[in-house]
């Protein structure tokens, strides 16, 4: 996001002169990170200074007026006016070619103050991904050489990583593959390497990686058959598909099998998870009009927030033969939201230890911020995240707070961001009232002052709570 970045501080020194002058300026800002579509993100404006409060900010999305979601008057010294106005608009994969428009009018202003922002500057749209095949008729003994081509549909921004994998190890990578503009401003490509099928069988994955994004994949698997004639060999190839979107617990997911080249319709396939069949399965075997017959099943997986170590197992059988077993991970499908909670507990009289839990989240990475009245505070001890038994993760932030002199009660926030789903707070009112108390023993030592304090520790691990009192003692006595 060099490019935001860029525009925001350009337009920060921008208003930033313009106050100085004493001339009006407009500045326009947007979120610092690309956001997939269906997620609102938020807009800034900000224009000043005027000599009067009677000024108007419209807010245009391309063509059309979009409302805005608040406005903050400030007066400077000098008895000069400055409105901010926020708008939050929700991402659509069309928006590649729209832009956000601030305009503000005032009677001083000859004309309207306006700035634009491209849409496309905050946009990433994920690719969609497939894998064909075509033989080339060429057989080295029990080898068949195919040629594989990953198609990668309807992506923005144009650069990305592709990395061929044969049997989970990596076999090509390209760093920026060439790339063709669609008509409504995302990207496509087409990338084909050349392959052997075997016997014994092998798969094949086509992984694009945007930016910092999670990886998409698609996967399919070749094998090399006998004709019924016994001269030469032919292809038969399949792919297994899922949804390229993370699901939360609680909904289904469609997985795809497709396959070609069976010599009779008498195919069965089955889906298993955690050794039970799926119920809600479909199966569907037709000529392909070369005597040979294809299949394509479905079923829907139902998912649970324990199911990031689950396995769906899918069996396709030929008159009885088992032609086919593969394993499908479902933690590459799943997204469990972690459950936030704050708590506090006396450390010494102007000391007060707050801890945010963050807990039973998947994937792993997750963003946390501590703040107060909108203000980040920085210095927050964030404990790499522990892995629970079922799969999910376990975070805790911890941070020390000086509340002396404190005389009313303070609001603080722990906010956690996680891939890219609304951010989930919790807040936690710090009231110098409830706060613990603590004498100190006699020492054991000159210089090794020993403190009990005697509080109600909320959610704190024994070993935390040491650590704080070693890095506190450490600090007052220098040692």
């Amino acid at each position: 996001m060099a490019a935001t970045h860029g525009q925001t501080l350009g337009s920060l020194l921008t208003l930033l002169l313009g106050l100085t002058a004493g001339k009006p300026f407009i500045s326009l800002t947007g979120p610092s990170q690309r956001t997939t579509p269906g997620n609102p993100v938020p807009f800034n404006c900000t224009a000043g200074p005027f000599s009067s409060w009677d000024f108007n900010v419209t807010w245009m999305k391309g063509g059309d007026e979009h409302p805005a979601s608040a406005q903050h008057i400030v007066t400077n010294d000098k008895g000069n006016y400055s409105v901010t106005s926020k708008v939050w608009v929700t991402l659509a994969r069309q928006d590649i070619l729209l832009g956000i428009t601030c305009e503000v009018t005032h009677r001083e202003l000859e004309e309207p103050l306006r700035k634009t922002m491209n849409l496309s500057q905050v946009l990433q749209v994920v690719p969609t991904l497939k894998i064909t095949a075509k033989t080339l008729g060429i057989h080295i003994h029990v080898h068949q050489r195919v040629n594989l081509t990953c198609h990668a549909g309807h992506f923005y921004p144009s650069h990305l990583r592709l990395t061929w994998m044969e049997n989970r190890h990596k076999v090509q990578t390209v760093e920026s593959p060439q790339v063709t503009r669609n008509p409504d401003g995302t990207y496509s490509l087409e990338h084909t390497w050349q392959a052997e099928a075997t016997l014994e069988g092998s798969e094949f994955a086509c992984w694009v990686v945007q930016d910092e994004q999670p990886p998409v994949q698609a996967n399919i698997t070749l094998r090399a058959q006998g004709s019924r004639s016994g001269k030469g060999r032919s292809i038969h190839p399949s792919s297994l598909q899922g949804p390229l979107q993370r699901s939360e617990p609680g909904t289904s997911i469609q997985l795809t099998y497709m396959s070609s080249g069976f010599p009779s319709r008498h195919v069965t396939v089955t889906w298993l998870k955690k050794n039970r069949e799926l119920p809600k399965q479909q199966t569907h075997v037709h000529a392909s009009g070369d005597d040979t017959y294809n299949v394509t099943s479905r079923v829907l997986v139902p998912l649970l927030a324990d199911d990031v170590l689950s396995v769906v197992q899918c069996h396709v059988s030929h008159k009885s033969m088992l032609v086919l077993h593969k394993n499908i991970s479902l933690d590459q499908y799943l997204l469990v939201p972690p459950t936030v909670t704050a708590s506090q507990a006396s450390f010494s009289v102007d000391l007060v230890a707050i801890t945010c839990h963050v807990q039973r989240f998947y994937p792993q990475s997750v963003h946390l911020t501590w703040t107060e009245n909108c203000h980040t505070f920085e210095g927050a001890e964030q404990l790499t995240s522990k892995q629970n038994s079922d799969g999910t993760y376990t975070l805790e932030s911890s941070h020390l707070v000086n509340v002396s002199g404190q005389e009313s009660e303070r609001v603080l926030t722990c906010k956690v961001q996680h891939e890219a789903q609304p951010p989930i707070q919790a807040n936690l009112i710090l009231s110098r009232a409830a706060h613990g108390t603590y004498k100190p023993m006699e020492s054991l030592g000159p210089q090794m002052p020993v403190l009990i304090f005697v509080a109600f520790l909320l959610g704190f691990k024994v070993l935390l709570v040491m650590s704080f009192i070693v890095t506190y003692i450490c600090r007052r006595w220098n040692l």
